[in-house]
């Protein structure tokens, strides 16, 4: 059975009191309307261990070096360097491990 998710709240402060201890499965990231999701443990390595999903376009956006992919297949597409570091800072700030 296939979770289908109804809607998402985003608050610019969390409701969660810091220290609180929390999993971390998935972590999102969100700019510009466009909307990334990591996750932890994910059955696929490919790209790259760990690697974002976008939610929107269905692409899949290896870390290591920005390549984009659509499943398996290369798109020839980047993005570009510094939308990149964006999105390996807000990971690696939500406690995802990078490797360089």
């Amino acid at each position: 059975m296939t979770q289908k998710i109804l809607c998402e709240i985003e608050f610019v402060e969390s409701p969660i009191p810091s220290g609180t201890m929390r999993r971390l499965d998935e972590v999102t990231i969100k700019r510009d309307g466009c909307i990334w999701r990591i996750h932890k443990n994910d059955a696929d390595p490919f790209p790259s261990n760990p690697h974002a999903h976008n939610v929107e376009s269905g692409l899949t956006l290896d870390l290591s070096n920005g390549d984009l992919f659509f499943g398996s297949r290369p798109t020839g597409k980047s993005v570009a360097k510094k939308h990149l570091e964006f999105i390996r800072a807000a990971a690696e700030a939500k406690g995802i491990t990078l490797r360089k």
